[in-house]
């Protein structure tokens, strides 16, 4: 941690400055333009009204071309100032993790979290304070999707060979920390705009088809209306030699708005800076990998058969042209003498048909990449979590196993043990003892690992499991459904998913089995439901507040194992010290509790 604050600190002061730089040339040169502006104004009136004449031509002449680059120069300065500032968001976003700022991290992926998933909800996965607020260090859509999808995988299939290949990516991008700022720092700005607008014109959904037949008129319109600007200055010829070009330029562009307008929607770096994909895939192309994952997403970029970097750098040119139509002045007076819009959309279209279908294919790279230097991004700043062993059997033993999502000045680890198919953890405990949050570290940390990251444990042993759990439940008004029937729905799926499947095994969490029924029934049916999941070869953990769900070691042995939590009472005082104990827990602590909130049970009795 102390290396990853000391990156952070100094690459924070580093990035401040260069933001401070960037910006000052900015104003610099909008001084300028703006005295370009103002003169060539006064040349235009000198030589109207003065006695400038041909030479006030010229002048304006020189002002329209410099204003012109200024406007490209410009941007490219204001690129540059608003990548010095993602770079600083990413070590003050580093910097926030470190010290647990985390949970004021806008994104939570909410948007990733799926009703009926077999444990994204009970475990926190997304949505405020979650696991993917925690870890999600992406900047375009593709690459958070692709974090969301590894963080929903760990209910399926497990593909062992796929996992140990992201570790070996992940340990090679921790310590790129240069490379990650980067890649961040090029990422698109603007809440991460959605690609679909840019993917649907790239491939082809709505080619601009006559823009072969236009690139005549395009090119030699405004060649010929600036010739007749200057002849008529220069050898006083009619007006008409470049009024009757430019009026026939308004005319083009009034019959090629419907070709233009949807490209330019579609593309603008404005709406979705979707150019900054090319620096991203240039960032990614340029750096020397050591992991396997990692050279074959960089062949991807050179497989398709068009490069990805030049072909992007060339969509990066285009539209750093288009957006200049966004200055005012360049839009409603030089833009339409040069049919800029027009032409811009022609060199989109060649764009489209040379490189468009590769597009997609370019930027799951980006997201995949992206993904990945998230969970590097985690291994970086907690060098002391583990890497989990893979295994190819079924099993979960960790030492030192702790929750990532609690401050690590207040959380405690444990060591847990499921040595195989049938195991089963028994937890009793008193109310805030650490039951479901035992419950809740095992299965996130599965999510980490089936990811490709490092846990939130000082040794993990993990084998082929898919991940299933009924812990947090909730009734339904509008669908008439009570608390106790939406927990049986649960306690099915998660049923079905262990007789479903033997390898993976299942690793089922519940947390207080049947909560919503009398106290027999509700020992009977968690009896059942935890034979059956042994029967078929599922392993974990549920706790219970009936201590005589404790005698399912003694029915089932070598499988349920008793272990429990419990408080410190010193005086009126209660702690707790979070720690797994064998056996079965000894006290309750409900009624000190309630009168520790001020209900006094002997006054109610």
């Amino acid at each position: 941690m102390d290396d990853a604050r000391t990156t952070y600190l100094a690459g924070k002061q580093a990035r401040t400055c260069d933001v401070d730089e960037a910006e000052a040339r900015a104003r610099t040169i909008g001084t300028a333009r703006l005295f370009i502006a103002v003169g060539a104004v006064a040349l235009l009136v000198a030589g109207v009204w003065g006695p400038l004449g041909e030479v006030a031509g010229l002048g304006v002449a020189l002002c329209v071309v410099a204003f012109g680059a200024l406007v490209v120069v410009h941007a490219r300065v204001h690129a540059a100032a608003e990548r010095a500032r993602l770079a600083l968001r990413f070590h003050e976003r580093g910097l926030a993790r470190l010290e647990d700022g985390w949970r004021a991290f806008t994104n939570d992926g909410a948007r990733f979290a799926l009703e009926d998933h077999p444990y994204a909800d009970d475990l926190d996965i997304f949505g405020p304070a979650s696991l993917f607020q925690r870890i999600d260090a992406t900047e375009t859509r593709f690459g958070e999707a692709r974090l969301g999808a590894w963080l929903s995988a760990a209910s399926d299939p497990v593909d062992l060979d796929v996992i140990r290949e992201r570790q070996a990516a992940v340990k090679d991008l921790a310590p790129r920390a240069s490379f990650r700022e980067r890649l961040s720092a090029e990422g698109v700005v603007e809440s991460k705009p959605d690609p679909s607008p840019f993917l649907t014109w790239a491939e082809g959904a709505a080619p601009f088809e006559d823009a072969g037949r236009w690139k005549l008129a395009a090119l030699g319109l405004p060649a010929l209306a600036i010739a007749g600007a200057c002849a008529s200055q220069v050898a006083h010829v009619s007006a008409w030699a470049w009024v009757g070009p430019v009026l026939v330029e308004l005319l083009v562009l009034g019959v090629t708005a419907r070709h233009v307008a949807p490209i330019a929607g579609a593309v603008s770096s404005r709406q979705g800076a979707f150019a900054r994909y090319g620096a991203m895939l240039a960032t990614i192309q340029s750096e020397s990998f050591e992991a396997p994952m990692l050279r074959e997403l960089q062949k991807k970029l050179r497989a398709s058969g068009a490069e990805a970097t030049t072909e992007m750098a060339r969509l990066e040119r285009i539209l750093s042209f288009l957006d200049a139509r966004n200055n005012e002045v360049w839009r409603f007076f030089i833009g339409p003498v040069l049919l800029w819009d027009l032409n811009c959309a022609i060199a989109l279209e060649a764009w489209r048909v040379r490189a468009g279908i590769h597009a997609r294919a370019w930027l799951e790279v980006i997201g995949e990449v992206e993904a990945l230097s998230s969970l590097a991004g985690l291994a970086f700043e907690r060098p002391e979590y583990a890497y989990p062993v893979i295994e190819t059997t079924p099993l979960f033993i960790a030492e030192g196993l702790g929750h990532p999502l609690i401050d690590v000045g207040r959380r405690v680890d444990n060591d847990v043990s499921l040595p195989g198919p049938g195991a089963v953890l028994v937890i009793t405990g008193s109310n805030m003892s650490g039951k479901s949050t035992l419950l809740r570290a095992i299965g996130v940390n599965v999510v980490l690992a089936l990811a490709g990251a490092p846990v939130c444990a000082g040794r993990l042993n993990l084998g082929p499991v898919r991940v299933a759990s009924s812990m947090r439940v909730r009734d339904s008004l509008s669908e008439g459904v009570s608390r106790f029937y939406a927990e049986v729905r649960k306690l099915k799926a998660v049923l079905e998913r262990a007789r479903a499947s033997r390898v993976p095994a299942t690793l089922f969490l519940l947390d207080e089995v049947l909560h919503g029924t009398n106290s027999r029934e509700r020992l009977i049916g968690a009896r059942a439901i935890v034979r059956e999941l042994v029967a078929c070869g599922a392993m974990g953990g549920v706790s219970t507040h009936d201590l005589a769900l404790g005698d399912l070691e003694t029915e089932l042995p070598g499988s349920a194992i008793n272990v429990h939590f419990e408080e410190q009472v010193e005086g009126d005082r209660m702690t707790f010290d979070h720690k797994l104990r064998s056996g079965v827990v000894q006290s309750s602590n409900a009624l000190r509790i309630m009168k520790m909130v001020g209900i006094d049970v002997v006054k109610i009795d």
